[in-house]
């Protein structure tokens, strides 16, 4: 790396790895917690963490993923027009139909030979409670060391059975409700919130849900989406505030940036920068390969999805999963 990489990588990835872990959507997890609880008794405890994540870079020349979000398909149960990964737009053909297991373990297997570890690695969709294989895919990413902390994010519309239940007994898994109560269906779909969180009571589950406390007037609009010219300094700037920092996405052995990233990457006509960004795990010769093009993605002043995305007009305090 130069120095200006260097720069970018120690923002993007060493610091990012503190500002991940105390982000109020990550508290569900107490084994990170207690460590987090422990450093603020100090003086200026994120320099510390800081300085933690750059030596263990240094010693292992590895580096750390501080949030990776495997997408188990794009399907999903819901329709919702302010979908934050843009569900409802994929076509059919563009569509990532439920993965199996054996594709799930070549790939974190992959993953993991290439970093030092991965501090939050979650299931995500569409709807991941589809996929047949759920329960094998999270009994064996909680068997993994480098994995600290294990999440699934569901929209409580498919209830788990009990081998999943098994699997979900982990003291570093937790499950992400997301509460859509109040949804109004067009079918016959039914929303089994109170339900799932009873079951993950009963099981000594750990389990958080961002909007019960709140009146779920939470969603945003999604930004437009089409290429541009933006101007790399506006870009640059606007990345560091933007939530999709704290996200890189996997789909189909495709990383890349953040939740709408998957969307573009499917569906849209791609710039030569975001098909340079890309990165496919599976293709990598090496772990050495894939470490060397892992830290290059995080040694990026900006992601160049951030051409695509546009927020001049987004409205927040939507109702949350309003259907199409």
């Amino acid at each position: 790396m130069n120095k200006r990489e260097w720069k970018n990588f120690k923002e993007n990835n060493l610091k990012l790895v503190w500002r991940n872990a105390t982000a109020s959507w990550c508290n569900t997890l107490p084994l990170k917690s207690k460590w987090i609880s422990f450093l603020k008794k100090n003086v200026c405890p994120e320099k510390f963490h800081y300085k933690v994540q750059k030596l263990r870079f240094w010693l292992t020349g590895k580096p750390v993923m501080p949030c990776v979000e495997y997408v188990v398909t794009t399907k999903c149960t819901m329709n919702c027009k302010h979908c934050n990964t843009f569900i409802p737009y994929f076509s059919e053909k563009s569509h990532f139909k439920p993965t199996t297991f054996e594709i799930f373990k070549k790939d974190l297997d992959i993953l993991l030979n290439a970093v030092d570890y991965i501090d939050y690695f979650g299931f995500v969709g569409g709807e991941p409670m589809i996929c047949k294989d759920l329960y094998k895919m999270i009994e064996y990413a909680c068997s993994k060391k480098k994995l600290h902390h294990v999440f699934l994010a569901t929209n409580c519309t498919i209830l788990p059975d009990d081998k999943l239940l098994k699997a979900m007994k982990n003291k570093k898994f937790a499950v992400q409700l997301s509460d859509y109560r109040d949804v109004q269906f067009k079918n016959n779909l039914t929303v089994k919130y109170d339900e799932y969180k009873r079951l993950l009571e009963e099981n000594n589950i750990q389990f958080s849900h961002p909007e019960e406390d709140g009146d779920r007037m939470t969603f945003i609009s999604m930004p437009e989406l089409y290429p541009d010219k933006q101007d790399e300094i506006k870009l640059t700037n606007l990345f560091k505030d933007c939530y999709g920092q704290y996200c890189q996405m996997l789909c189909d052995g495709i990383l890349t940036q953040c939740t709408l990233s998957v969307y573009i990457a499917r569906c849209m006509e791609l710039s030569e920068g975001i098909k340079n960004e890309l990165v496919n795990i599976r293709e990598c010769r090496s772990a050495g390969e894939l470490t060397k093009k892992i830290i290059k993605f995080y040694a990026k002043p900006y992601s160049e999805f951030c051409h695509y995305c546009h927020w001049e007009n987004v409205q927040h305090g939507l109702p949350c999963g309003e259907q199409i």
